[in-house]
């Protein structure tokens, strides 16, 4: 009753995983992920029991198309699971029991593998494989890549939860609050919503514009900016985005470009 994808990205030195579903808060059961190590997803009658022993299987050095086997190997009710799995080198590798209900089925690339079950059918697969190949951040091809299977109806029965994680090797950061400071780079899911993607891709687009480094513009290119500010009760620009806690894209006279845009969007005016 989900769709999903493992994916590495070698010049990040970052695993992640996206998945949505007519499932409450799929978010807490589908990924598990460990930085350096790789990451999996579990679904249709979901094993938990593959998460942690499949992030230990990893740390070992042990490769996706192994941790597949050995997972599924020893669990007499294999032919109803679903899993996917990329390793530490970006080898991945998936498996969809013969019980899962249709359409269930898999696709395995380089550095990715998309699955799903109780979809409407492989182009929903297909089109995931074809977003999670192409260019741009580890967290915004797998947006494009959800968003794209859901285009072609993804799960079947409907939309209720939705979530991103990302982990990579820790970094040295300049902030207090600095995602690269810490293994779990992006951590976001929608619970339970009418839309669950549109709502995961509002917040991923609100934690880009806090804490992702991008182009700086000059307020006074934007003169939308001082009515925005009117319509929300704000007096000035300092004020709001201290509130909304952007002063790390704030230097009095420049202001992040997706700032503006968040800024614009709240006023109703984009």
């Amino acid at each position: 009753m989900t769709f999903s994808v493992v994916v590495y990205d070698p010049e990040e030195e970052a695993w992640g995983v996206g998945v949505a579903s007519k499932f409450l808060a799929v978010g807490a059961f589908v990924p598990w992920l460990r930085p350096g190590a790789g990451a999996l997803a579990t679904q249709a009658l979901a094993n938990l029991e593959y998460g942690p022993k499949g992030l230990e299987l990893l740390e070992r050095g042990t490769s996706a198309s192994d941790v597949v086997r050995i997972l599924t190997g020893s669990d007499p009710m294999r032919e109803r699971r679903q899993l996917g799995v990329v390793d530490s080198k970006g080898n991945s590798h998936s498996f969809t029991g013969r019980e899962c209900y249709p359409y269930a089925g898999h696709i395995v690339g380089s550095n990715f593998a998309v699955q799903g079950n109780i979809l409407t059918g492989e182009d929903v697969l297909e089109a995931m494989a074809k977003e999670v190949e192409g260019k741009g951040k580890i967290y915004e091809r797998i947006m494009r890549a959800l968003k794209a299977g859901e285009r072609k109806g993804g799960d079947r029965r409907g939309k209720q939860s939705a979530a991103i994680t990302v982990v990579k090797k820790e970094e040295r950061g300049e902030g207090e609050i600095d995602p690269r400071t810490v293994g779990k780079y992006v951590d976001l899911r929608v619970d339970d919503s009418l839309e669950p993607l549109k709502e995961l891709e509002r917040v991923l687009e609100l934690w880009a514009a806090t804490f992702m480094e991008e182009e700086m513009v000059r307020v006074e290119d934007f003169p939308e900016v001082e009515q925005a500010l009117r319509k929300l009760g704000y007096q000035d620009l300092k004020t709001w985005v201290e509130v909304n806690n952007f002063e790390a894209k704030f230097t009095g006279d420049r202001l992040g470009k997706s700032v503006v845009k968040i800024l614009l969007r709240q006023a109703g005016l984009s």
